[in-house]
């Protein structure tokens, strides 16, 4: 039996969640495991969070919406959910700075091209993240150090 083809937590506890694929491909049991686990995760969130989606692997022809998002996962419809930060696939060769925030409600979607970028867009977006407690081991194939 393959393992599943995602890694789901708290990057950084009840105020970062964060989504990896160390492969490419997606099966549709992996897309229920990863619905199931975020909705446990987040089940009992009370305060603002926002969430990290590496897609650097995934063989995906073009980018997710946040109206696909929100209608394919239902957490994506978290209520605290503020800011989707969306690493996109690396062999889209698309100019991720020229594409706009998409909003919807209070909840604002994010596409960047590499992970360092992912963390400078939040750490100038949002205050009071407790980047110390980070789990610098969550994202595999990615040096952390400048956290």
């Amino acid at each position: 039996m393959r393992q599943p083809n995602f890694k789901l937590g708290w990057f950084i506890p009840n105020q970062i969640a964060a989504l990896t694929h160390p492969y490419a491909q997606i099966t549709s049991e992996d897309f229920m495991g990863i619905v199931q686990t975020g909705q446990n995760l987040l089940a009992q969130v009370e305060n603002e969070f926002h969430v990290i989606i590496d897609n650097r692997f995934v063989d995906m022809s073009s980018l997710a919406s946040l109206n696909e998002m929100k209608q394919a996962v239902p957490y994506m419809n978290h209520p605290f959910l503020r800011w989707i930060v969306t690493i996109k696939p690396q062999k889209l060769t698309l100019n991720t700075s020229d594409l706009p925030i998409e909003q919807d409600g209070q909840t604002c979607l994010k596409n960047v091209a590499d992970f360092p970028e992912a963390i400078e867009f939040l750490r100038k977006t949002v205050s009071e993240v407790q980047w110390q407690h980070a789990d610098t081991a969550f994202f595999s194939n990615t040096n952390l150090s400048d956290i």
